[in-house]
């Protein structure tokens, strides 16, 4: 055989094809593994990273447990995807907070846009967009401080009726709380209240809510953010495609029935000062031309209600299940207080164990363990360590509460913590130089700007029920014993959300009883402007609560 017959081709190919294969394999098998510089974190596995031990409920609690290994700066992997994890506030402090430029946006969510296209959730919208910032400067205008004392009359007379409703039907006390939260939201988002938990808006919000809720949560669906082509796959083989499109239509359907009512009042000239009628009629000025953006800007104030209710029930349920901090709380409102008039919420300053207990609530069982994940928007080095670009970082709230280091005991129910320090942490050791007193609320441009509406509403609910209510464990109707609320029984989700528990309240006395029916009945006025779309039937129920003359209420 002549050298010219011999093809030189797959000398060059062979060791090519080879070099590649090998490439291949070698940034194959560095899918996964923890890079260079990153925060110390349990072992990974080729590809997986840590996906194989990532928890899918309780992230928090886990998480904690990771911090007390690893540190408080945690890192994961999944896949390719890197997880920073937040376990003190000085992490929150030196990421979140100093660096806020680079870690205030939102990790991309494929299942979030396929609900509210365009970045028009102001809670998962990504930061670097024109709509998301439009979005946060209304919500922050709503929420202000200013706004709040223009509004303080809504939430007096709404939780008057809250007060009512437990006193009349004690067993749906639950329902009455939800009530209560997405009520106050729609009238003064839109001007339109709900006397019932079977008012359309409310019973429509509670059927939508849990479902958008869902969608958003870990390991709802498959993960098509970590693997994008599955958006691909067609509809009818993909059922989660089908749910994501249902929510989506509800979603639309809701908040554009509430939108569309504020425009029909305006146009026959019936505004009654609810905040969406201002940005309707300064809609140009403000950057909100488009309908949608209306929309989703009601929308995401409205959801939080949801955070609301969550506290509140959490509230209740720890009166139920720690008696002696009931009582003491109970005995300093009748010492500041009294018996002869119900509470306003400027009482609570002058009630220091009933805001000690308040804030225990709160460390206790945090109602966003985890608070939404952040996303880097460029590399950051703190103390030594990468914290990446694409990084989602999650702000672990539960595992700062729960800290050994700096809470006694902090698995146990113990509200005189805050009377020793202002954060509740032991008084003999130097507090973590990041903690801040609204840490619950998140941090960065990404902190809660509903603070102010938030505190109040927990403030003042808390006050009337331990003033008007004994709050007791249900009996058991076979053997008459006390069934104590299941304090590990909560949703795992975004929203730790306790579930419903059988609970006994009841008025303290029938001048109790009558001091909450007088009450309700003055606040008709101000409910009464925010009533003209009602159906017919909460008409005839609120018809039949304001038939109540003064002498049946007066003693």
């Amino acid at each position: 055989m002549s050298m010219s017959s011999v093809n030189p081709l797959p000398a060059l190919v062979y060791p090519l094809l080879a070099s590649a294969t090998a490439y291949a394999l070698f940034y194959t098998l560095r899918i996964g593994s923890r890079g260079k510089g990153l925060p110390p974190g349990p072992p990974t596995q080729p590809i997986l990273g840590n996906a194989h031990i990532f928890p899918t409920r309780r992230l928090h609690m886990q998480f904690a447990e990771w911090a007390k290994v690893y540190g408080d700066i945690v890192s994961l992997k999944i896949f390719q995807m890197t997880i920073i994890v937040l376990n003190s506030p000085s992490g929150v402090r030196d990421i979140i907070d100093k660096r806020s430029l680079s870690s205030s946006n939102r990790p991309p969510s494929i299942i979030s846009d396929m609900i509210i296209p365009e970045n028009m959730n102001l809670g998962s919208g990504r930061y670097a967009n024109e709509t998301w910032r439009t979005l946060r400067k209304a919500t922050a205008q709503l929420l202000s401080l200013e706004n709040f004392k223009q509004f303080e009359g809504c939430l007096h007379a709404e939780t008057s009726q809250l007060m009512w409703d437990l006193s009349r039907n004690p067993e749906a006390w639950y329902h009455h709380i939800h009530r209560f939260t997405t009520s106050f939201a729609t009238t003064i988002v839109y001007g339109k209240r709900s006397p019932r938990i079977t008012s359309p808006d409310v019973n429509e919000f509670l059927h939508v809510q849990p479902k958008f809720l869902n969608a958003l949560d870990i390991g709802a669906f498959p993960p098509v953010d970590i693997f994008p082509p599955l958006k691909y796959v067609p509809e009818r083989w993909a059922t989660w495609k089908r749910i994501v499109k249902e929510v989506r239509t509800l979603h639309e359907k809701l908040y554009g029935r509430l939108l569309s009512a504020v425009q029909s009042r305006l146009e026959k000239g019936a505004g009654n000062g609810s905040f969406m009628e201002d940005m309707i009629m300064n809609a140009h000025s403000l950057g909100l031309d488009r309908e949608e953006i209306l929309m989703n800007l009601g929308a995401v104030i409205i959801q939080g209600s949801d955070t609301s209710s969550a506290t509140l029930q959490n509230l209740v349920l720890c009166l139920v299940a720690f008696p002696e901090a009931q009582r003491k709380a109970r005995e300093e409102i009748d010492r500041v207080i009294g018996q002869d008039r119900t509470p306003t919420l400027g009482d609570i300053q002058d009630l220091p164990y009933t805001r000690a207990l308040i804030e225990e609530c709160n460390r206790f069982h945090p109602v966003a363990p985890l608070g939404l994940p952040h996303a880097m928007t460029k590399d950051e080095v703190v103390d030594g360590m990468l914290i990446p670009k694409g990084a989602v970082v999650f702000m672990n709230i539960w595992g700062m509460f729960h800290d050994s280091r700096y809470f006694d005991r902090p698995n146990e129910f113990i509200p005189e913590r805050f009377l020793l320090h202002p954060f509740g942490v032991r008084p003999d050791v130097e507090d973590d130089p990041g903690r801040r007193a609204n840490l619950l609320f998140g941090g960065g441009r990404r902190i809660c700007p509903g603070v102010e509406f938030a505190r109040a509403s927990l403030e003042i609910n808390a006050v009337d029920f331990l003033w008007a209510f004994e709050l007791l464990p249900a009996l058991d109707p076979t053997t008459g014993f006390e069934i104590p609320p299941n304090m590990e029984d909560y949703s795992h989700g975004i929203t730790a959300t306790r579930k419903e528990s059988a609970i006994s309240i009841k008025p303290r006395s029938k001048k109790h009883a009558n001091l909450i029916a007088k009450q309700f009945l003055d606040v008709t006025e101000t409910l009464s402007q925010f009533e003209g779309e009602l159906t017919d039937e909460d008409r005839e129920l609120n018809a039949e609560w304001r038939r109540l003359e003064v002498g049946d209420v007066d003693e």
